[in-house]
């Protein structure tokens, strides 16, 4: 099983949890006569579990609230734990920087690129860096990665044998 972060789930289940309200806010206008705001409120109110001001008026509103409650309930903790997760793994900073990585490299024109970050390769870098030319550090090896991102060069995984 992947332990990895997804932003794609956590995208979805933020939508889900709009959804859940706006579907809330919606059943408490049309069905209880509410007006917009009372029903926004009282979905929110409901679905982060904040504590309702008031009891529903009918049977049907609280078989609503209720339904209302586990849906939206069970969304929001899942988001507040993605919420949770993204601050503990620093995965916000981990998608930034790599964006701006590929950002820089695609950026780069008439640079060198140096396949393998061995002693020689690392070498190549320092004289290069000295000297203030670009280049790209291209290896498959995790510690020399690990390397050349500590030391601040731009690095692609991969091997010279594939494009």
């Amino acid at each position: 099983m992947d332990d990895s972060f997804s932003l794609r789930r956590f995208r979805w289940s933020l939508i889900a949890l709009v959804a859940v309200v706006a579907a809330g806010a919606a059943g408490y206008h049309w069905w209880f006569g509410e007006d917009w705001i009372s029903a926004g409120y009282r979905a929110v109110v409901t679905v982060s579990l904040t504590g309702l001001d008031s009891r529903p008026a009918t049977h049907g509103a609280e078989l609503f609230t209720i339904a209302l409650l586990l849906a939206g309930v069970a969304i929001f903790l899942y988001v507040a734990g993605a919420l949770v997760e993204i601050i503990a793994r620093g995965v916000l900073t981990g998608v930034f920087a790599e964006r701006r990585r590929r950002v820089a490299i695609e950026s780069l024109r008439d640079h060198y690129i140096i396949c393998g970050y061995g002693r020689v390769g690392r070498r190549v870098a320092a004289e290069f860096r000295e000297a203030g030319v670009q280049y790209v550090v291209l290896d498959f090896h995790e510690d020399a990665l690990a390397v050349a991102q500590e030391r601040g060069d731009l690095f692609i995984e991969g091997n010279g044998t594939e494009d």
